[in-house]
């Protein structure tokens, strides 16, 4: 296993998953900045990095865009998305259906024929209901908590803590603060937050869910 892009504080609990696992890190690639990672035997720059045949990696990254980014940059190298990275500790139902380059960390709970989609990050302690559908390279923050049939579009950020309630839809690339309550329909692109969710002026460059430095 490659660890893709080891900025992001998320590598470490990647690393952690691994070693419940027994998977081994093959290189833990640094892309830009400094790295954060607990082996560091591993650790290799980018431009001293030769995969080979057969490597596959897992992007570390929490932002949708950032992760999409790194996953693009190891498929260039030639190397494949890792199959679904789930810690063991997590409680899945078999009905549940996960893409490829999808990290689901410790102590998430899922309810069944829920459908998670390529390039979702899963954090830790999040409660996923049942019937629910996460789009592509969508971001679930720690402790967040979405009831049965919740439907999360492409590339979204669900920050901690926050709770969606049954039957919401949230388009693609929305932003649901850390705490959030959601009890509506959140339409793409939209950035909501409070108890119960209001719009809120989407200013990327300020938000740390929707934009992530480094890697």
């Amino acid at each position: 296993m490659i660890l893709f892009g080891v900025r992001s504080p998320l590598v470490v609990e990647i690393e952690e998953t691994l070693l419940r696992l027994g998977v081994a890190v093959t290189a833990a690639v640094s892309v830009s900045g400094t790295p954060r990672v607990i082996d560091r035997t591993h650790l290799v720059d980018l431009d001293q990095f030769s995969p080979a045949d057969g490597d596959v990696f897992i992007a570390a990254a929490f932002g949708p865009a950032r992760r999409a980014e790194l996953i693009s940059m190891g498929q260039e190298l030639g190397m494949a998305s890792a199959p679904a990275l789930i810690d063991p500790t997590a409680i899945l139902p078999r009905s549940l259906r996960v893409g490829v380059g999808t990290f689901i960390n410790a102590g998430v709970v899922i309810g069944g024929m829920s459908i998670i989609g390529e390039g979702v990050l899963v954090n830790r302690a999040v409660s996923v209901g049942h019937h629910c559908m996460l789009g592509n390279f969508v971001s679930i923050g720690p402790g967040a908590t979405l009831a049965g049939n919740v439907h999360v579009g492409e590339g979204s950020v669900i920050g901690a803590g926050a709770v969606i309630q049954p039957d919401v839809r949230i388009g693609s690339h929305a932003v649901i603060s850390a705490g959030t309550v959601v009890r509506k329909q959140v339409p793409d692109g939209a950035l909501v937050a409070g108890n119960p969710a209001v719009t809120k002026a989407f200013k990327p460059k300020r938000s740390s869910l929707a934009v992530e430095g480094g890697e």
